[in-house]
């Protein structure tokens, strides 16, 4: 990395220490009237300088991919910030010191983060300005012309925070989109006499990793000039292109599905959202709302207020989901999706089914640890042997707590599986949910939940 990017983690590291002290003193001083701290805050001042350090270093916050999109710094910070406070409430804890204001904890917590968002979003726009400008940007080379180098081009083109310069691509195939008149084109014969002539600092290698002489060729030559090169394979056979590369010593081991739930931080911030989510859906709402439904219920019809079935959790794992009871005691119900007019229906049923109250007990399965409040909806046994039969990546949805409500539901895929695609567009949302999460879209797709069952969703039947 050239110019600003040598000392990018530097610039934030500064900023971040400079801004935690500052939060720190003035919440201290409006809280005390002070500009002198006692001994024991003295104390907690080096803590949290120490914890901040310790938690970015553990967290690598200052890649510069982790700080390119607004939305990926949020999520960032707030596992900084949950990692950092649950680091010193186990520190203070231990030291048995009770002598510390919450009010100024918790206040230097929420103007940390809003000076350090506003600080990332300066920088963002500080960058963006400078290599506008003609500063900081690598000179770079495509070689090869086929649909995965118009791809990098178009990247590179249409991200201004990258820094990237693109000199020239390439190719002894025609290009198949139009290319910037600026940007010079030729045969692979002219790499070499090009890059000595324009100090050239990347070369970006798209071409079919079966021509080694090639290859190997370019890469003697890259080491010799002190060029960084780097392959760019083709990954889009394959149905799902995220894609992670690992090493075992010099062996290259590629995943084919990145899974932001594997991340030890990220269940624990799920977790935590879900235990808070069903605490409070249980406590100030289903304390009033399940007698009520459950003498309704029993006036309606005979049989129990819920609704208990076995279904396929986390690791195909049994676990019995809870519901509200919607219909007549049957025996298909372990068997037989509800349908349209479906005759099992009680007339409550309808207006459950409808608001989607029904599933309100399953927030006693995400307390107790089957469930998710967002995740795959989790599908009888019956269907789960079928369906992972005939389709494809069915089985991935799996891999994760099923959950309340979900991306397949919200999107249009709810209820009744009529034909077969309708299953394989609701997997396929489901896998993308998976390679997908945050916690920002767990929230996104929790508010559209609540948008559906406020207006009525045409397939709660």
């Amino acid at each position: 990395m050239k110019g600003y990017s040598k000392y990018f983690w530097l610039i934030h590291f500064i900023g971040d220490i400079l801004l935690l002290n500052f939060s720190f003193f003035l919440t201290y001083y409006i809280k005390f009237d002070s500009l002198v701290f006692s001994d024991n805050y003295r104390f907690l001042i080096v803590i949290f300088n120490s914890v901040w350090i310790l938690v970015v270093l553990m967290l690598n916050l200052y890649q510069l991919k982790r700080v390119k999109r607004l939305d990926k710094i949020l999520y960032n910070l707030v596992k900084a910030f949950i990692l950092n406070s649950l680091i010193i409430s186990a520190f203070l804890f231990s030291l048995k010191r009770p002598d510390f204001s919450r009010e100024h904890l918790y206040a230097t917590y929420i103007l940390l983060f809003m000076l350090i968002v506003l600080w990332r979003f300066f920088m963002m726009k500080i960058t963006i300005i400078y290599r506008k400008s003609g500063f900081n940007y690598s000179r770079v080379i495509i070689v090869g012309g086929e649909e995965v180098a118009m791809q990098l081009y178009s990247y590179f083109k249409s991200d201004n925070f990258l820094g990237v310069k693109l000199l020239a691509i390439f190719s002894d195939s025609k290009s198949k989109i139009n290319i910037d008149k600026n940007i010079y084109q030729s045969t692979l014969d002219d790499i070499k006499k090009f890059v000595k002539k324009n100090n050239v600092d990347e070369i970006y290698y798209t071409l079919p990793l079966s021509k080694t002489k090639k290859l190997k060729d370019l890469i003697s030559f890259c080491d010799k000039q002190m060029i960084r090169f780097k392959l760019v394979p083709d990954f889009r056979g394959f149905l799902f292109k995220r894609v992670n590369i690992d090493f075992f010593d010099d062996v290259p081991i590629i995943t084919i599905r990145e899974e932001p739930l594997t991340d030890f931080m990220n269940r624990l911030i799920k977790r935590l959202f879900d235990i808070l989510f069903s605490l409070f859906a249980i406590l100030f709402i289903l304390s009033w709302l399940y007698p009520l439904i459950a003498i309704i219920i029993k006036l309606n019809s005979k049989g129990p207020v819920l609704f208990k079935q076995k279904r396929s959790g986390i690791d195909n794992k049994e676990f019995i989901c809870y519901k509200f009871r919607s219909m007549t005691i049957n025996k298909s119900s372990d068997s037989m999706q509800a349908t349209k007019n479906d005759i099992r229906i009680t007339s409550v049923g309808k207006f459950l089914r409808k608001t989607s109250l029904d599933e309100f007990p399953q927030f006693f399965n995400v307390l107790i640890g089957d469930m998710s409040i967002v995740g795959p909806r989790p599908h009888m046994l019956k269907h789960t042997q079928e369906y992972s039969a005939i389709i494809e990546k069915y089985m991935v949805r799996q891999l994760v707590k099923p959950g309340i409500t979900g991306v397949a539901q919200v999107r249009g895929f709810r209820g009744e599986t009529k034909k077969l695609s309708d299953m394989d567009g609701r997997v396929k949302l489901d896998v993308w949910y998976i390679e997908n999460w945050s916690i920002w879209l767990d929230l996104n797709i929790i508010f559209k939940t609540i948008m559906n069952a406020l207006k009525g969703d045409e397939k709660a039947y």
